[in-house]
């Protein structure tokens, strides 16, 4: 009986042991799994090496993968980009604190400008006095010469500058170095047509009719401030020119731009020029005989009156092909218009005003160079004003009271042709 219950009890307890095991090993399963989860979760919320550009903004978001996270920088952390370098950083995104590194990297080369420069060979620049402005974002920039610059010779010697920062990245630009016996003193001079007058709404080319002259630099860029003017506001607005030179000498000029209000279009007064042109010239006639053409009918169909009103040429057009008489001003001006249709080169020009006396007429190109082209009858009858050289119109402006004595600071067509 005795050893009956004993083998009972031994019998019970290999049950129990059998079922202890498989607990158990669930219960390591478990574990392992909560543990792999949560090592999973732990290792793959962030990056452990983050790299940005120098000077550009970091967040501790930029360290997680999953960016349905949220993550701050732990207290004490200090985030800088404004050096090169490998920092530590302790991202805290919960419940875990990681140990991560920023790298910051300067790819970014300089920005470099450079001006031209005017020197002696007593006075021989450095690389710097050719940089206008040389920025990086690491605020270190070295700058020197990229190639050899040999200073025996005068003239335009080119020169490349480079800029580099701490980091060896580098620009490169080129200038030039003006190299002459002596400093130049003398400003470049602004010549030309100044004063514009423009219709309301439209645009206006500043520039147009203007140059620059100077003793020694070539090619010297006008600058326009037009900030004043109101091209949608009829009014008289002033305009500053200025230029200059390679070694700092500065003119400046001030101009007029006159808004008006356009009473006639272009499609109005080429319509009037559409109906003479096509009685009075071919399609096989020369420019030159084309000019002669439209002198010829201007003298002849056009009468003299007096008139005040010299602002707006398409008026002064319109109202002279309409009514067939007019001033000086009408005769320019319907010569301007039938010139222009006809695809004839023109340009204006008018007499230096004085209290008694104003006068306008207009300049030709039919491919050998600017002629004047005056169809305003004289008191003179012998006087033709067609097709004439500058030459031959001064001779005949000194002979008769200066009668077309013009600027030619303003009107810049025949300079060119006086100094040959």
């Amino acid at each position: 009986m005795e050893n009956e219950v004993k083998r009972q009890k031994v019998h019970k307890l290999k049950n129990s042991n059998r079922l202890i095991i498989p607990i158990i090993a669930a219960l390591v399963i478990v574990c392992a799994g909560v543990g792999a989860y949560f090592y999973y979760d732990y290792s793959n919320r962030v990056y452990s090496n983050c790299v940005v550009e120098l000077g550009s903004t970091v967040e501790a978001g930029d360290f997680l993968k999953n960016t349905n996270k949220t993550a701050s920088f732990a207290a004490g952390t200090v985030v800088s980009t404004e050096q090169a370098g490998v920092y530590d950083v302790v991202v805290q995104c919960d419940p875990y604190t990681y140990d991560c590194t920023l790298e910051v990297v300067d790819t970014v080369a300089p920005t470099l400008t450079l001006q031209e420069l005017t020197r002696t060979k007593e006075e021989i620049p450095t690389a710097n006095d050719f940089v206008v402005e040389a920025n990086d974002l690491s605020g270190n920039v070295t700058v020197y010469f990229s190639t050899g610059v040999s200073f025996d010779n005068y003239g335009d010697i080119p020169i490349t500058i480079a800029a580099e920062d701490g980091s060896g990245n580098r620009t490169e630009a080129q200038t030039t170095l003006h190299l002459v016996e002596e400093y130049d003193i003398e400003p470049p001079v602004i010549e030309g047509q100044l004063d514009k007058i423009v219709y309301k709404g439209q645009s206006v080319s500043y520039k147009s009719g203007i140059t620059v002259v100077d003793n020694v630099d070539n090619d010297i860029e006008i600058q326009v401030d037009s900030s004043n003017v109101n091209l949608d506001v009829p009014g008289e607005y002033t305009v500053i020119y200025t230029a200059t030179d390679s070694m700092g000498n500065m003119d400046l000029k001030e101009g007029i731009v006159t808004v008006i209000e356009q009473l006639y279009s272009e499609d109005e007064v080429y319509s009037l020029c559409d109906e003479v042109l096509g009685t009075i010239i071919t399609d096989d006639m020369s420019d030159y005989d084309k000019a002669h053409a439209i002198y010829v009918w201007v003298q002849g169909n056009i009468g003299y009156s007096e008139s005040t009103d010299r602002d707006d040429w398409l008026k002064g057009a319109y109202d002279g092909l309409q009514n067939r008489h007019g001033d000086c001003y009408t005769y320019f001006a319907v010569s301007k218009a039938l010139l222009t249709r006809a695809g004839i080169k023109n340009e204006d020009i008018e007499i230096i005003p004085t209290a008694t006396r104003h006068h306008y007429w207009n300049v030709i190109d039919c491919g050998e160079g600017w002629r004047h082209f005056d169809t305003t009858p004289r008191l003179d009858k012998s006087f033709k004003g067609f097709y004439l050289t500058d030459e031959e119109l001064m001779a005949y402006s000194d002979e008769h009271y200066h009668s077309h004595n013009y600027d030619r600071e303003i009107y810049t067509y025949f300079n060119d042709v006086q100094e040959q």
